[in-house]
């Protein structure tokens, strides 16, 4: 047979492979990470906006799942299970799972190889995709591998490979037929760096007016800057809207727009920035939306007044607002 026919004929295998897997119908990979040749995704979550907690040691505890060292990020959280082909181990697992790492150009935030201490497989009974597929990974201390590492943008793509494989637990009806005894498994959790959506962020009139009326002040996450400067980016126009609609309703009120920022960075350039910054708010607000320059004043107060922890994203993503203070 020619070469070229050859070829055309060992592609043609490889594809009604590819096609005729038995994955959870709607599902599919990691984007831009590829599965383990003729594995099977028999569970999935699809990507939404939440918040995970990645190891970086081993476990201090199983439920809820804490670690010697972690990591807790937020954003697009979505999660993989797959089911290797029959007669593969999680080592050749876990080394392929190396290998696009490296193809990817992830740094390796943290690695358990079977001489490590640490029993990672009872966490998932809790976070693992529907079904209590979690069962199925947690019962095999000895075989367990764990890889996690993150892109390297300035906001980076997490990513937590567990692999193992099947010695007990309680089965799914579905994944009888696949799930066999030392079947290996891996379980991928995949977190996207994410704005949560406008409606999240969004407060309206209504609800600054309410604030400022119990508390005297209110936070603001809608109004957005691009790092490191002071200008404002269009998508802060809807709040911008908002606390123009405020004033305009109460024409005795008076605000300080207040600009607040994360520890990143030294003291006096955060606190420099965020008073540019609430001048800018200021600024659009008289020139833009007619608000009288005298019942409005800007302030910065750099990180030095924090409502979440700066050690973690979460709580630095918290303390990164606009505050309006009624005056």
């Amino acid at each position: 047979m020619p070469k070229r026919t050859l070829m055309l004929s060992a592609l043609a295998v490889m594809l009604t492979t590819a096609a005729l897997a038995a994955d959870v119908p709607g599902s599919n990979d990691p984007p831009g990470m590829k599965r383990y040749e003729g594995s099977e995704i028999i569970g999935y979550r699809a990507p939404r906006f939440d918040e995970f907690l990645l190891p970086l040691g081993k476990p201090t505890s199983q439920d809820p799942a804490n670690y010697a060292k972690s990591l807790k990020v937020e954003g697009l959280v979505s999660r993989y299970t797959y089911a290797a082909p029959e007669g593969r181990t999680p080592t050749e697992l876990l080394r392929n799972y190396k290998l696009e790492f490296q193809r990817l150009g992830l740094v390796t935030l943290y690695e358990k190889g079977t001489s490590d201490t640490g029993w990672f497989g009872p966490t998932f009974r809790n976070i693992a995709v529907e079904d209590k597929i979690g069962d199925i990974l947690a019962y095999n201390e000895a075989q367990e591998r764990v890889l996690v590492g993150k892109s390297k943008d300035a906001s980076p793509t997490y990513y937590y490979v567990f692999v193992t494989s099947f010695r007990d637990g309680n089965m799914p009806d579905r994944l009888r037929p696949v799930v066999t005894k030392d079947r290996a498994l891996a379980e991928i959790v995949v977190v996207t760096p994410e704005q949560m959506e406008t409606k999240m962020t969004f407060v309206n009139a209504g609800e600054m007016s309410r604030s400022l009326a119990d508390s005297g002040k209110i936070a603001l996450y809608g109004i957005y800057f691009d790092t490191d400067k002071d200008s404002l980016r269009p998508d802060s126009q809807a709040t911008l809207q908002e606390i123009a609609k405020l004033l305009g309703a109460n024409r005795s009120l008076r605000v300080s727009v207040v600009g607040h920022t994360d520890n990143q960075g030294k003291p006096d350039y955060n606190l420099d920035l965020s008073r540019r910054r609430a001048a800018s708010v200021v600024r659009e607000l008289t020139t833009k939306y007619g608000i009288a320059a005298d019942r409005l004043s800007s302030f910065g107060c750099g990180f030095y007044a924090p409502v979440g922890s700066n050690d973690t994203e979460e709580g630095k993503a918290k303390n990164r607002r606009v505050e309006l203070v009624k005056w």
